[in-house]
């Protein structure tokens, strides 16, 4: 879901989302959303952080996963994150060097179970560019299996 793409725009907590995020609880799949500034020149309000609130609140089941870094609110990210379980992040479109410090310290301490990996290939980054820059990421050495794998396969249902 990228709400500042469509048109009209449809926030975050539009109700019109609410059947789609109803479907997405009825068929257990998660519902992946593009959070924060966009980088092309669109308005950004339906795209903020705050917004995930609500429909967390109305819809706690639902697998939820942040993308596309969140920012300027990523210290909110990483609160909504604890406050929510099926509330997750993933660091979709953005190199190694440029992941917020409020998610690699959130990682760190009590979010593990919560920040995944998500490239940007082909769309804007390398693999080579991604995986060259990878080991500078300060992550501590228990986030590294989960942030890699770990977390995606237990969001995406992907167990085997």
């Amino acid at each position: 879901m990228t709400p500042a793409f469509v048109a009209p725009q449809c926030p975050i907590n539009d109700k019109r989302m609410y059947p789609v995020y109803a479907k997405c609880c009825e068929l257990d799949i998660p519902i992946l959303c593009t959070t924060g500034v966009p980088g092309p020149r669109v308005p950004m309000a339906p795209q903020d952080v705050s917004l995930i609130d609500e429909v967390m609140w109305f819809f706690p089941e639902l697998k939820f996963v942040m993308r596309h870094g969140g920012e300027p609110w990523t210290w909110l990210a990483a609160k909504l994150l604890l406050k929510w379980p099926n509330l997750y992040y993933s660091t979709s479109a953005f190199a190694p060097n440029h992941y917020p410090d409020d998610i690699v310290q959130f990682a760190n301490t009590r979010g593990a179970h919560k920040v995944m990996y998500a490239g940007y290939f082909p769309a804007g980054l390398s693999l080579d560019r991604i995986f060259r820059d990878m080991p500078y990421v300060p992550f501590r050495e228990h986030v590294w299996p989960k942030f890699l794998r770990d977390n995606a396969v237990r969001v995406f249902g992907l167990e085997e």
